[in-house]
């Protein structure tokens, strides 16, 4: 006879133990191999880190007037590291990350990395743990087990963490946000939503959304934040790095293919135009403005639902947020893999919904949904590559439609139970 299903202690001590044995070690062996043969094992990472110190590099050295400079950009990027093929793309993040890094150029490329990596792992670990907090105030079990499954996540620990990425930011300021709402802090929370800016991308629905779920508070503290960047960029760089800034976004649009051919790697990522332009051979202007009305029709009902749920209960509300970070990941023009860290709140925040709900069968879905996501992430690419299938964004469309039915179901029942209250 089959004995009772792991108890959540269990579940710790095998996910603990697959993370270090076949994660950790290997990795850390490798790194060791690396610094024993090769003068600069921190450069063979050929990382994303280049464009952010580069940057920085430019508003230090040079001006910040010039951080757009495409071509100064280019030899800047080529001296501190040549790239293994190609050249380098532009870097069209905001005037205040240049300026957050350029104090890290003082140091070397590699001292800078590892100064980095300290701070982007301690921003993630940060958010997840926030977030779990917010959700399993007194489980200590759950949020270890979520721990574990958030560092094993693919999009962080490569994508991000060693890539020398930015989208731990993102992670901890969400899980911040989570953190704060939970304990009626609702300026707090819109204040490290803001730190979200520096992917203005990341802000197409969570804004709208704050609007419409009525969280006006939220949004004055997001305004709030918003405006010190703009206020503090303004006064070092000048007002003239906005026109520079806005230059940029119109040169990046035409890389990215945001209204016509893509020049991306577009296995790399996980956004819908993206995708359906990696399937049908890239972005013609018919296909795409189907597309685009396809997602416009899709925003409108996620605003219908959205509404309706500002005063559904707390489920409501976790759900609410839930549904908007993956479908920010799935409803936008540009969504490399590394900012799918974004789904693993995204889960938190729906299995705590649903432990508040006692809905453990639909629970189980989501979590075996969480599983399939954490393990696809670990070969999405190299299918995506092969095939023309983004099978994280297929999980991500699964996970997103069973968030949009619950929060469905929560709203309906909230409601109805209001009525019976009131005859």
């Amino acid at each position: 006879m089959l004995g009772p299903p792991p108890g959540l202690t269990e579940l710790n001590v095998a996910c603990w133990t697959l993370f270090i044995s076949f994660l950790l070690v290997p990795l850390g062996v490798v790194q060791w191999a690396h610094s024993r043969h090769e003068a600069h094992p921190i450069r063979q990472l050929n990382s994303d880190f280049v464009y952010v110190y580069g940057v920085g590099w430019i508003a230090r050295t040079y001006s910040p007037a010039l951080i757009y400079d495409l071509e100064l950009q280019q030899q800047v990027f080529h001296s501190i590291e040549p790239p293994r093929d190609g050249i380098y793309g532009p870097s069209p993040y905001p005037p205040f990350v240049a300026l957050f890094f350029a104090p890290l150029t003082y140091l070397s490329f590699e001292s800078a990395y590892l100064v980095w990596l300290g701070i982007s792992l301690g921003l993630y670990v940060t958010g997840i743990g926030a977030a779990a907090i917010a959700v399993f105030p007194r489980d200590r079990s759950s949020r270890s087990l979520t721990y574990c499954f958030a560092l094993a996540f693919y999009p962080f620990l490569f994508g991000t963490l060693l890539n020398g990425q930015l989208a731990s930011i993102a992670a901890g300021a969400v899980g911040v946000a989570m953190y704060q709402e939970n304990r009626g802090r609702w300026f707090w929370s819109g204040l490290a939503l803001s730190l979200l800016c520096y992917k203005p991308t990341l802000l197409v629905l969570l804004v709208p959304m704050l609007l419409l779920t009525r969280r006006f508070k939220t949004a004055l503290g997001f305004v709030a934040g918003a405006g010190i960047l703009v206020v503090g960029t303004t006064l070092v760089a000048g007002t003239h790095i906005w026109a520079l800034y806005a230059d940029m976004l119109r040169h990046f649009g035409s890389v990215t293919g945001a209204g016509g051919s893509s020049r991306l790697q577009l296995w790399k990522y996980l956004d819908l135009t993206s995708c359906f332009a990696a399937i049908s051979g890239n972005k013609s202007a018919n296909a795409m403005s189907i597309l685009g009305a396809v997602m416009i029709v899709i925003e409108i009902a996620l605003a219908a639902l959205l509404w309706r749920s500002a005063d559904a209960g707390r489920a409501a509300q976790w759900l609410a947020w839930a549904a908007t970070f993956t479908s920010t990941l799935l409803l936008n023009v540009y969504v490399p893999i590394y900012d799918s860290v974004l789904v693993v709140i995204a889960i938190i925040l729906t299995i705590g919904a649903l432990r508040e709900m006692a809905w453990e069968r639909a629970r189980s879905w989501v979590a075996l949904t969480a599983v399939l996501i954490l393990v696809f992430s670990w070969k999405t690419e190299t299918i995506a590559h092969e095939h023309g299938i983004q099978l994280l964004t297929v999980l991500l469309l699964a996970l997103g439609a069973l968030q949009w039915i619950l929060l469905g179901r929560v709203i309906g029942m909230n409601r109805r139970a209001a009525k019976g209250c009131n005859l």
